[in-house]
């Protein structure tokens, strides 16, 4: 595993410790499917890799489906993903695709279970970023436009 998978890894570790039961459960698979995937999958020859690796994913999207529908897609893709990368080794390209295609998938994963809560603070704090930076300067006086409202016309 490299430096970003470490990080994923932690990020989602701490999750386990979240007060949102969904986002912890959803932790949970992950650290389990991480953990086998570590044990047991990384030491299979290459054309079993592959195959277990894409395996994995398929039961970790199935268990997934029914709480979190974006993560259970992420798992999905990180089967074609695997097939994309047996191919790859099949043809003996460069694995560096399939690396980056996985681990990008790992972090949009890894943010589609975070607590829903997190995520608004999350916008709520870049939009605060967006509220001091120069091209949004909040000091600037602006102009107020009201609407007035034409006078009714009577009927006669």
């Amino acid at each position: 595993m490299n430096t970003v998978q470490w990080i994923l890894f932690s990020i989602i570790c701490l999750l386990l410790f979240s007060k949102d039961k969904a986002s912890s459960i959803d932790a949970f698979v992950l650290v389990i499917a991480y953990l086998f995937y570590a044990s047991f999958i990384v030491k299979a020859p290459d054309i079993l890799y592959y195959s277990y690796a894409a395996f994995m994913n398929l039961i970790v999207g199935i268990i997934l489906q029914p709480r979190n529908t974006h993560a259970a897609i992420c798992s999905y893709s990180l089967v074609l993903c695997n097939v994309l990368g047996f191919f790859l080794w099949y043809n003996y390209y460069d694995p560096d695709l399939y690396d980056n295609i996985a681990l990008l998938i790992l972090a949009l994963q890894t943010i589609t279970i975070l607590p829903t809560r997190l995520l608004n603070g999350l916008r709520c704090y870049i939009q605060h970023i967006m509220a001091k930076s120069r091209i949004f300067n909040g000091i600037q006086t602006r102009v107020t436009m009201y609407k007035t409202q034409a006078p009714k016309e009577t009927k006669r």
